[in-house]
């Protein structure tokens, strides 16, 4: 059986040196054969009914003739995929994203997704300050136990900072400010053994404290680096060189 942890914390290292997005894509595909997947896409969700798709992707490995389809039909706008994005921070399969019965469009566009050979994916919303955006895995079969789930959210949530950091200078320096008050010692360990797969209660019995003080160490370094919950804060403290 895969390691899926090891595996998606050597990627993340591997992430860490890349100088430009297509060295970050690159690495995204090497994790294809991996995960499963055979698509991926990072994009923000529109902001206002005219964005179209090049307005709001960042990163993409798509097929050609379904990146113009989706494009020239403006399926951002009725994608039921997208849509969930901005109802929940966590992430979930294609076919679990809510489809009403008269949202007939977004119907089709699930079909003809699926005709191409995307029948079903794996979506990880991120919601933070700045902006709500997606990176999302598309393949014919997407079948991830629930610890290979964990190590390509953690890969996502990674290669999404690290391609935006990458791509403009403001960003950078937005980064920077966002971890400017850095974390306390004690902060740094409980976000070590978080992203060690240790519980707040597991991570308490090691360093000796209450539960509920692991839990209030974890929310204030969330607050200090801007995180949504506790893998986009590993992944941020892995980017700011908080922990390795």
């Amino acid at each position: 059986m895969s390691n899926f942890a090891q595996i998606s914390f050597d990627l993340v290292a591997d992430i860490k040196k890349c100088t430009c997005p297509n060295e970050v894509h690159a690495i995204m595909m090497r994790g294809a054969d991996i995960f499963s997947y055979d698509t991926f896409v990072i994009a923000e969700a529109p902001a206002k009914s005219m964005d179209a798709l090049h307005d709001r992707l960042i990163l993409a490995q798509w097929p050609a003739q379904w990146s113009a389809r989706y494009a020239r039909s403006g399926y951002i706008h009725h994608d039921p995929v997208v849509a969930h994005t901005r109802r929940t921070a966590e992430p979930f399969l294609w076919s679990k994203a809510p489809v009403r019965r008269d949202e007939r469009l977004a119907r089709i566009i699930m079909g003809e997704a699926a005709e191409i050979g995307l029948r079903d994916g794996f979506c990880i919303p991120v919601q933070d300050f700045q902006s709500t955006r997606m990176v999302s895995f598309g393949g014919t079969h997407i079948d991830l136990p629930e610890h290979a789930a964990a190590g390509l959210h953690l890969l996502g949530l990674y290669a999404d900072l690290t391609v935006r950091s990458l791509t403009a200078d403001t960003q950078k320096r937005r980064e920077r400010h966002l971890i400017t008050p850095l974390c306390s010692p004690r902060e740094i360990e409980c976000i070590k053994w978080t992203a060690a797969g240790k519980t707040s209660w597991e991570t308490s019995e090691i360093l000796s404290l209450s539960s509920r003080t692991v839990d209030d160490y974890l929310k204030t370094a969330a607050r200090k680096l801007g995180a949504a919950n506790r893998p986009h804060l590993v992944a941020k403290a892995m980017r700011s060189g908080l922990i390795d």
